[in-house]
């Protein structure tokens, strides 16, 4: 499909971004990931405003048998592409169902990965930031970090948007935002050891987050000098 909004960045790894995606006049994008399984289906990771081309182009791919969202802010399009694909089990983290009542949940996502993910990916949460309730996939057969509010990474902003990044000491650069920090991180402590964690059992090399370019080569020392 050549005019496909699914962008390939590594062999069974596909991103939707969606760059018009805002937040309070912040022009930050979004990104809807899918990864296809060993058994063949596809992932759908932290869906973000896809449409109904976007959908075709999933469906071209193969079998979506998981739409997961990984953290407590990435709830508001999860409904909707658990709809669009009624045969996927949807996998949310605690507090999605009181969130979005009229979502479909069928599993909720706590400490460990769902038996049918286990074999493609392992998972860390990410401590000390309840509000976020971030969980942290790692696809060893990539070596991608499939995070969403872990980090920034907005590059080239412009207008309202880069005045915003540099208050918050975020442009063109791989990092949290200070009022990320301000808001979402209760227990430095926590947080420092959840990266140290991650950083010693993956070996990180891509990280693809929800807003922001994806972070291609070198991931887990950008990760820890973040």
């Amino acid at each position: 499909m050549a005019d496909s909004p699914l962008q390939e960045i590594s062999d069974g790894l596909w991103c939707v971004h969606h760059k018009d995606f805002s937040v309070g006049g912040l022009r930050i994008g979004t990104r809807s990931t899918v990864v296809r399984l060993r058994d063949g289906s596809l992932l759908l990771h932290c869906p973000g405003p896809l449409d109904e081309s976007a959908f075709t182009a999933i469906r071209s791919k193969g079998d979506v048998s998981h739409v997961l969202t990984a953290n407590r802010m990435h709830d508001l399009y999860f409904g909707a592409a658990a709809a669009a694909f009624p045969q996927a089990k949807a996998v949310a983290v605690a507090g999605v169902r009181a969130s979005k009542p009229n979502a479909r949940v069928d599993e909720v996502l706590g400490e460990q990965l769902p038996p049918s993910l286990a074999d493609d990916f392992e998972m860390q949460v990410f401590d000390g930031a309840p509000k976020l309730d971030e969980h942290v996939l790692f696809h060893p057969g990539s070596r991608t970090l499939l995070a969403v509010d872990l980090a920034f990474n907005i590059r080239n902003a412009t207008g309202f948007t880069r005045f915003a990044m540099w208050i918050n000491d975020a442009n063109d650069k791989f990092c949290m935002t200070r009022l990320g920090k301000s808001q979402y991180l209760s227990d430095h402590g926590a947080c420092a050891k959840s990266i140290d964690r991650m950083c010693d059992a993956w070996d990180i090399d891509r990280i693809v987050i929800s807003h922001g370019e994806v972070l291609g080569g070198s991931g887990r020392q950008i990760l820890r000098d973040a």
